[in-house]
């Protein structure tokens, strides 16, 4: 080869590397480039199509791409969640967790990971996929714990609502407080202050001074309501409420509600027959100025009652536990209709009788392992209503501007 021609081909030669090498860093600019900005974080069209295949291979129900950009955007938000709480998980729980979720397909981590590397998928994708679930647990776990206890009542209630011949009816008072941006704080703390009200008319008091709901001019009260078609994320905390007592405070776009529980009644419910009924009777006289209403600001269970029958010598205290057949009918009918604790007054001749139900055995929770898992698949449920809730807020509050 000449060397005239020698040259040319040298430099024909340079300009299709330059070209493939221009094209190359083009191809892998578009690559990390901006897909989607979640307030102040990004994400790649590259952890887009890396999750979208990661999705795909496995198996999850429905179209991939879409899955793959809401749960993007749901991990920048959790795991903001958890930096503000100081919640990272270790490397060893990371380790953990990867293990328990490979063990799913009776796989170890190296082999499920070097399978996702061969399809395509780095197994930094498949380690951000495992992080974010992780974090939001540990985030939903410090945030909603204390929240999420469950009381005797509670599962007393829920056996009821579970049955396929009834249910519960509730009666609600409502506050709508706006909470428009710049004044969430202030709505925050009047929040808190009306949710200390017990007193039935004051909390409507409230609702006509405060609420910005339809209901306000009936004072915040909504008719009744089935337990079962309440909102899921306020289903739970009604459940929890005595009468007279307010929900903690629930974010609402630009705003925060409270509910107060009037009432609460069973609608065409058949109680289970109960293996036993532990009772409480407690009986003074009728002409004692104020004395039921020392009972009802200061016992909460019938274990209270002991302390208060000491002070009163002349008074009569007897609890019993019994099978059904074994007290009266009328007995028998007031108790079926009590809630774990809950009270009742009957006079009589200058008597008043407080008759409280202090526990009820049934077949359904023959044994401690069988309430165990009944407030625990309570417990959960709460927990899972509250963290989607909070994710809902946290999604309309986002900006989220696709590029």
């Amino acid at each position: 080869m000449k060397m005239k021609d020698s040259i040319g081909y040298m430099r024909t030669m340079c300009l299709v590397i330059a070209l493939w090498c221009m094209g190359t860093v083009s191809s892998a600019e578009n690559l990390f480039s901006p897909a989607i900005r979640v307030n102040d974080q990004i994400i790649t069209v590259y952890e887009l199509r890396q999750r979208e295949e990661l999705l795909r291979l496995l198996n999850a129900p429905g179209d991939p791409a879409k899955l793959a950009r809401t749960q993007l955007i749901e991990d920048r938000l959790k795991l903001a969640a958890a930096r503000e709480l100081g919640l990272k998980p270790t490397e060893e729980e990371v380790r953990e967790a990867i293990e328990n979720f490979t063990a799913r397909g009776n796989l170890d981590s190296v082999t499920f990971i070097t399978e996702l590397e061969n399809l395509g998928v780095s197994e930094e994708t498949f380690q951000d996929f495992i992080v974010a679930g992780l974090s939001w647990r540990m985030f939903v776990g410090a945030k909603f714990a204390s929240k999420s206890q469950v009381s005797d009542t509670e599962i007393e209630r829920s056996l009821n609502t579970s049955g396929g011949n009834g249910g519960l009816r509730v009666l609600l008072t409502e506050i709508i407080l706006p909470a428009p941006p710049g004044q969430e704080e202030a709505a925050l703390e009047l929040a808190k202050d009306l949710s200390k009200i017990t007193s039935i008319n004051a909390f409507s008091d409230a609702a006509r001074e405060h609420s910005v709901a339809s209901t306000r001019s009936v004072g915040g009260r909504v008719t009744w309501q089935d337990l079962d078609k309440l909102p899921p994320v306020l289903k739970p905390l009604v459940l929890g409420l005595g009468i007279g007592e307010v929900t903690e405070p629930l974010p609402i776009p630009n705003g925060l509600a409270i509910f107060q529980l009037r009432a609460i009644a069973e609608k065409g419910f058949v109680r289970p027959e109960s293996a036993a009924l532990d009772y409480a009777q407690y009986k003074f006289p009728s002409n004692m100025a104020g004395h039921q209403n020392t009972i009802l600001q200061t016992i909460d269970q019938c274990d209270d009652l002991y302390g208060l029958a000491l002070k009163y010598p002349d008074h009569r205290l007897t609890r019993e536990a019994r099978a059904p057949a074994e007290v009266t009918s009328e007995l028998k009918s007031l108790l079926e209709t009590l809630d774990l604790n809950e009270m009742n007054f009957s006079e009589r001749a200058g008597t008043t009788t407080l008759t409280m139900l202090c526990a009820r055995s049934q077949s359904i929770l023959d044994s401690e392992e069988d309430l165990t898992k009944l407030r625990a698949g309570l417990r959960n449920k709460r927990i899972e209503q509250y963290a989607q809730g909070y994710l809902d807020n946290l999604l309309q509050d986002a900006r989220i501007i696709d590029k």
